[in-house]
């Protein structure tokens, strides 16, 4: 096997990998070194390939490895948070209109333990954010910081919907009168603002976990 033959071999193999133009390049680059370095010592091409694959691996092998290291797709990454920012939101949603429309002591048992600790909840949503960005780098390293602000600003429109929605009193404020006060109000438009920047506290923590 030459050396065209392995580095396409690789390429192929690693099409549907996340970042895989970057990796191809440094497994290139790491490559051509050893190659240089091998027939540097007097080794011939053949003798220096049989040397590249007794230290790396076959193609299969390097595949078979950053595929292992990285189960989770960018793709999947994004749909699993927007899934669950959205699932918040539609459970909150379905709460509401229970408490409006239903007279149900378990519904206002619900309601009663959301209305006393709204501040809670918030700080757990901020922590929420905040671990996307460490999950992110964790899992892709720091080619994932990208995809974590990406993954931020698209998760958080139905944030952006809502308060726009409930700031321009498309909804009825009696709805939430019991949850929301003017300074909690003012906490969550400056929260929604601030994910991305929860996001990168979030990659910060993962980077300094993998160093």
């Amino acid at each position: 096997m030459d050396k065209e033959t392995y580095i396409y071999k690789v390429k192929n193999g690693l099409k549907g990998v996340s970042d895989s133009e970057a990796m191809i390049e440094e497994i290139e680059n790491h490559i051509e070194h050893h190659l240089f370095h091998s027939i540097q010592e007097g080794k011939s091409e053949a003798e220096a390939m049989e040397c590249l694959l007794r230290e790396f691996g076959t193609p299969d092998e390097i595949v078979s490895s950053f595929q292992k290291e990285q189960p989770v797709s960018a793709r999947t990454f994004l749909l699993f948070h927007l899934f669950c920012n959205s699932a918040l939101f539609a459970a909150g949603i379905t709460i509401t209109v229970l408490h409006a429309w239903l007279e149900s002591p378990f519904v206002h048992a619900v309601w009663k333990g959301i209305s006393v600790s709204v501040w809670l909840i918030l700080a757990a949503y901020i922590l929420y954010w905040v671990l996307i960005g460490y999950q992110g780098v964790r899992e892709f390293g720091q080619r994932g910081e990208r995809l974590v602000l990406h993954t931020i600003l698209i998760s958080m429109v139905p944030n952006v919907i809502f308060m726009f929605v409930f700031l321009f009193d498309l909804v009825p404020a009696a709805l939430f009168q019991s949850l929301l006060t003017p300074w909690f109000i003012g906490a969550c438009a400056c929260a929604t603002l601030l994910f991305p920047a929860c996001g990168r506290i979030g990659c910060y923590f993962g980077r300094r976990q993998l160093a």
